[in-house]
């Protein structure tokens, strides 16, 4: 191999590697905001009313939907 084809070669080899590296930030960063939203859905869960609970042998419904 000569010199240019081994230049050529190495190039391609750090654009992949570049790539790959980006890739995998973008990846990361797509799994932390998945993260985030999935605690806040969390936070949102405990915050909204519970329903009203059986007593006396009658029914309570709650309005929320």
């Amino acid at each position: 191999m000569d010199t240019s084809s081994i230049a050529g070669s190495s190039l391609l080899l750090r654009t992949e590697q570049t790539q790959q590296a980006l890739s995998t930030t973008m990846m990361k960063q797509a799994a932390d905001q998945q993260n985030k939203i999935a605690n806040l859905l969390a936070q949102n869960a405990q915050q909204a009313p519970q329903p009203a609970t059986q007593s006396g042998g009658s029914f309570n419904f709650s309005t929320y939907a």
